[in-house]
């Protein structure tokens, strides 16, 4: 700055003399008159006033040097733009030039004593010297005696350090308050600026980066945290008590006082906690509202952001667990949301009581607010489940209706799908029991079980495995209508019988004479189902001969004996009759034992005519 100004000065003489050269001619004299011109080396050329005392001297110095002498004499009135001598110092627009400066040392604002130099008005006022400091920057640095090894740019940046060492400080005002920490740094305006003031030596190793970021309470003394690194515009703010915290974003963990162990990164995750340990939050909000909750990890944008006390939850995606149970006072979570708005809740926030939960994938238990206990994995499996409990679903879609329902488990594509408060089923396979609404069914097969509406205690097993209609009950079906034989490694199945659970024993009055009005019959199967509209035209009759009875024969036979309690035919489905000939062995047995009273009876009555046969050949003889 200074060169340029003297620069100035010599072209504006320059300009000077070149236009007193171009004068008109009735202005020579005058000029001649107030100029001496030089002849040779050393003359020199005087501009005089009108009292001919020399206002400046221009010296021809030899070898191609010239110099420019002002006299000394009082400032002008007005200064502005004006260069002049006043007591052998020049001044140029009311500032003084001084002489020039030969080293840092010769500026007012600033020394090196060999080891560490300081910039900046006050800078270093205190140093004892030789301790290897760098200080750039207004009253940076003022109170320092034996602190070694530090570095601070920017206005009274670690200002009152005295003995601490190895500090890294860049912005106004950062560290300021330190006196004895070491190795801390400091990177933005206001960055740990009221760091502990303890007088005693300890290492800090905390990392600010961002305006205001580790500010720390306006009573210095209280902030004793250490170990935390804060990298955003004012993370960790309010910081004091707490310790080896990780804060990355945008005012995250901003309001934690002694909270310790917690990593917070993205826009104002983790935002409110005050004390609050070893949270985990990755993405922007996560966790906003947790003030003392303790060991949850939230990883995706607004994850458990309404979690304020609840603690050992774990919520991964976008909205996971958002509107988690907002209650001040500390309880257990343990709920598991994985996926793309899995286990939102309720946006009564109070309401989202339930937990020990796990939901694996995109809205899986969406909307569950006081179930307990559940399962879901699988695109909005359990999605409508309000306070059902103890519910296992795995399978895009599974259980997705359910609110209420207890107890049930759902594996595969729509398994359970339509159950809403239907209990203790099981559904296994692709749309097992998929229209299902009530209790104590088992469907295990691709669609075994979808046909299935009201209907309970149900088992269904196989493919397409259906009871006779929707609404049955207390039925066991194996295998589909193409299933042409059953095998098994015993003949027969086991049933109760016991007489301590039968009242009204009595001998069976139906016998031979309803097994006559029986018809076994001999037929081809072509069933309605093997065509479209359930019409048949016969084209896909079966070839094989079977025998059995018509369903239909057998009701007539039962209800003329008035022997319905039989169960011959089921007619759940009216369009499907179905035959349970089993019934018919305690008949066949009386049946039996009816033909052989008369067999007996005519044994004896052929034992008497052999003997009277006998008697009249005898007296023939």
């Amino acid at each position: 700055m200074r060169k340029a100004i003297f620069i100035f000065i010599i072209i504006f003489q320059i300009n000077i003399i070149t236009n007193s050269q171009d004068l008109k001619k009735d202005q020579k004299k005058t000029s001649a008159d107030k100029i001496n011109q030089p002849n040779s080396i050393n003359d020199v050329i005087n501009f005089k006033n009108e009292s001919g005392n020399a206002i400046i001297t221009i010296t021809d110095e030899g070898s191609n040097v010239g110099s420019i002498t002002l006299p000394s004499g009082s400032a002008p009135t007005a200064t502005t733009n004006k260069l002049y001598n006043v007591g052998g110092s020049l001044n140029f627009n009311g500032i003084s030039l001084g002489t020039g400066v030969q080293e840092i040392d010769d500026l007012t604002d600033a020394k090196y004593d060999g080891s560490s130099l300081f910039l900046g008005s006050g800078a270093g006022n205190s140093d004892d010297g030789g301790n290897g400091n760098t200080i750039v920057g207004n009253d940076a640095f003022n109170a320092n005696t034996s602190g070694i090894g530090n570095t601070s740019t920017g206005s009274s940046a670690l200002k009152y350090n005295m003995t601490g060492n190895y500090n890294t400080a860049f912005g106004g005002v950062s560290l300021y308050y330190n006196i004895a920490g070491s190795r801390a740094t400091a990177i933005g305006y206001g960055a740990m600026r009221f760091a502990n003031n303890n007088i005693t030596a300890f290492d800090n190793y905390n990392v600010a980066v961002g305006y205001e970021s580790l500010l720390g309470s306006t009573s210095p003394s209280n902030n004793t945290g250490n170990a935390n690194t804060a990298i955003g515009y004012q993370t960790l703010r309010s910081n004091n008590f707490g310790t080896q915290n990780i804060a990355c974003g945008t005012q995250a963990l901003y309001s934690n006082t002694s909270g310790s162990g917690n990593i917070a990164n993205g826009y104002q995750s983790l935002y409110s906690n005050i004390s609050g340990a070893n949270n985990t939050a990755n993405g922007g909000s996560s966790l906003y509202s947790n003030t003392i909750g303790t060991n949850n990890t939230a990883i995706g944008m607004h994850a458990l952001y309404s979690n304020i006390a609840g603690s050992g939850a774990t919520a991964i995606g976008f909205y996971a667990m958002s509107n988690a149970n907002n209650t001040s006072s500390f309880f257990d979570n343990r709920n598991v949301a994985v996926g793309f708005e899995a286990l939102r809740g309720s946006t009564t926030l109070s309401s989202n009581t339930g937990n020990y939960n796990t939901a694996i994938g995109s809205r899986t238990l969406f909307n569950n607010t006081s179930g307990s206990n559940n399962i879901a994995n699988g695109y909005r499996s359990l999605y409508s489940n309000t306070s059902g409990y103890e519910n296992t679903a795995s399978g895009v879609n599974s259980l997705s209706s359910n609110t209420n329902g207890r107890e049930n488990s759902a594996f595969g594509y729509d398994a359970l799908t339509s159950n809403l408060g239907g209990k203790q089923n099981t559904a296994v396979g692709h749309h097992a029991l998929e229209n299902s609404t009530d209790d104590y069914n088992t469907a295990l097969g691709f669609n075994a079980g979808s046909t299935v509406t009201t209907g309970t205690n149900l088992t269904l097993i196989g493919i397409d495995a259906n009871p006779s209609s929707g609404t049955a009950t207390n039925q066991i079906t194996l295998g589909n209508q193409f299933v042409s034989s059953l095998r098994c490694n015993v003949q027969s199945i086991s049933s109760l019988s016991d007489e301590r659970d039968k009242k009204n024993i009595q001998d069976l009055t139906l016998g031979l004479d309803f097994i006559t009005k029986l018809k076994p019959r001999q037929f081809n199967w072509d069933k309605r189902e093997w065509y479209e509209g359930n019409i048949s035209n016969g084209s896909k009759m079966k070839q094989e001969t079977t025998a059995g009875f018509i369903a239909q024969e057998l009701d007539e036979a039962q209800t003329t004996e008035n022997a319905e309690w039989l169960n011959l035919v089921l007619k759940d489905n009216p369009e499907k009759w179905e035959a349970t000939p089993g019934n018919l062995l305690p008949i066949i047995v009386k049946a039996i034992q009816e033909l052989n009273k008369k067999i007996e009876a005519l044994e004896k009555e052929n034992e008497k005519l052999e003997n009277q046969l006998t008697l009249i050949t005898e007296v023939n003889n």
